[in-house]
């Protein structure tokens, strides 16, 4: 091997298949072991020890103006979290403690997301809270290029340390692939390592080589020329690890000698020689989200991977190209997704249960063996006990639904609470809104609601008691009453224990 060739390492991330074997517990229990083994998943090599070294640092002070926004480009959500917390959960899982994201100074709500405070967990978590790892922001006050940006912090904070630097807007970025930036940095003992794509179909930063297949230097795509553009496919992903003390010696001396006028980042490998580039095989993974087009392809690759990891955790996903779950989602073994499902939020879905198709659940639990659908909806704070049969064209908003209980079809109960072993019938509606406040509706254990009843809440139907059909129940039912007409009265009483309730 030559000395030039010794001077580009190159190493290959194997994330494309995602394959990577899960740990036993994970198949005996895939609702909480993901998030429990997590650790074991990003260290599937052998890791070289991090020690307190690593310095990670955000670049996210773009003004984004291709998503045309008020919102700050990075806090777009994907699959239910803002863009940069898969950003900095991938940076955390690989093994960085201290993070400092760089923000612009007009952007404030992102400084206020990125302030302590605790968050949802993992997406097989089961909603468990934890508290991010700290984040210091600092603000680029001009934006005047990523080498500029990184100039903001100050010196003595970069100075004998490893320098992690990543894009704000690459949620597609994982830690196993960061990790392998890493560790080809530590390996080669280089001043500086940056991980790159092979990729046709791109039209970002080039890296460009020497006829020895060493770095030469790194082109932007304003400032590429036509021949560049036709024969260099490798790109860069904008995932660097530096020697702090060999960056801050260096960063001056970028120049804004381009198109845009800025100082890039990249540039600084002109001064950062002998290089290590460490080859992606997924390019997805480098994809950068300018646009709300790729904030749409990144979303559905990273679907994918969510789903992926349900289907392997034992979850039935019939059509994955028609499912979409935020991150927040969790499920228990054996349970069955249709197409054309929506789960959102920190929605929990029981075991060996059935939702879909045409689905739509948010920030809602449905219990074990229950099942929910076709063209059913539940709004948040909604709880569906087990053995629950929910039917087509029913709306659920901050109702509970206790076991084994029916709501067939083309039905809206909204604040309400329903008994065990109660039947809904069809048309049935909880009037909870009565112009200015929104009243619960109670209805008892075994409770029996006839076809087109209307009950306007604050109203309870007890025990056992049943409503005609087209009944308009404005008053309470009596344990074991029979109410019918317009308004309901009650025209029959018969006692009802606990066990005939049931």
């Amino acid at each position: 091997m030559t000395s030039a060739e010794a001077a580009t390492v190159e190493h290959t991330a194997d994330t494309k298949s995602g394959r990577t074997r899960m740990p036993t517990s994970y198949y005996r229990n895939p609702t909480t072991a993901l998030q429990r083994d997590r650790p074991r998943l990003v260290n599937w090599h052998n890791r070289v020890d991090l020690s307190q070294t690593l310095t990670a640092v955000i670049l996210a002070a773009g003004l984004g103006t291709r998503m045309r926004s008020r919102i700050p480009k990075v806090l777009h959500p994907i699959c239910g979290r803002p863009m940069i917390d898969w950003v900095l959960e991938a940076v955390n899982e690989a093994g960085a403690k201290d993070v400092t994201v760089i923000a612009n100074p007009h952007h404030a709500d992102l400084a206020a997301h990125l302030s302590p405070s605790p968050h949802r967990g993992e997406s097989q978590g089961e909603g468990r809270e934890k508290v991010r790892e700290k984040v210091k922001v600092v603000y680029q006050r001009d934006p005047k290029g990523t080498a500029h940006a990184l100039q903001q912090i100050p010196a003595g904070d970069l100075r004998g340390r490893q320098v992690l630097v990543v894009n704000g807007d690459s949620p597609l970025l994982t830690a196993a692939s960061i990790l392998k930036v890493i560790h080809a940095h530590q390996t080669a003992r280089a001043d500086a390592t940056l991980a790159s794509v092979e990729d046709p179909t791109r039209n970002d930063g080039r890296v460009i080589r020497k006829p020895d297949g060493s770095l030469d230097r790194i082109v932007e795509r304003k400032d590429a020329t036509q021949e560049q553009r036709e024969k260099v496919h490798e790109f860069n992903v904008g995932v660097y690890c530096f020697d702090g003390s060999r960056l801050v010696e260096e960063l001056g001396k970028v120049k804004d000698d381009n198109k845009a006028r800025e100082f890039y980042l990249p540039d600084v490998f002109r001064f950062l020689k002998p290089a290590t580039i460490v080859k992606l095989d997924d390019p997805n993974e480098a994809m950068g989200v300018k646009d709300r087009v790729r904030l749409a392809r990144a979303t559905r690759v990273l679907n994918r991977r969510l789903l992926e990891r349900c289907m392997l955790g034992g979850v039935t996903i019939v059509d994955p190209d028609t499912t979409f779950i935020d991150a927040t989602v969790t499920f228990g073994q054996d349970t069955v997704i249709e197409p054309f499902t929506v789960l959102k939020g920190h929605t929990y879905i029981g075991a060996e249960c059935r939702i879909g198709p045409h689905v739509y659940i948010e920030d809602a639990r449905v219990g074990d063996r229950s099942d929910c659908g076709p063209f059913a909806r539940l709004r948040p704070g909604t709880e569906i006990a087990e053995d629950v049969h929910i039917g087509s064209f029913a709306e659920l908003v901050r109702t509970k639904v206790g076991s084994r209980s029916r709501v067939p079809h083309v039905s809206y109960l909204g604040d309400t609470d329903l008994g065990e072993d109660a039947n809904i019938g069809a048309g049935t509606i909880t009037a909870n809104f009565d112009g200015a406040d929104k009243n619960r509706t109670e209805i008892g254990d075994g409770a029996f609601v006839g076809v087109d009843t209307m009950l306007v809440a604050p109203v309870k139907l007890g025990k056992g008691a049943r409503t005609g059909a087209g009944s308009v129940v404005t008053k309470d039912v009596p344990d074991g009453a029979t109410a019918v007409g317009v308004p309901a009265r009650v025209i029959r009483r018969k006692p009802v224990d606990a066990k005939d309730a049931r």
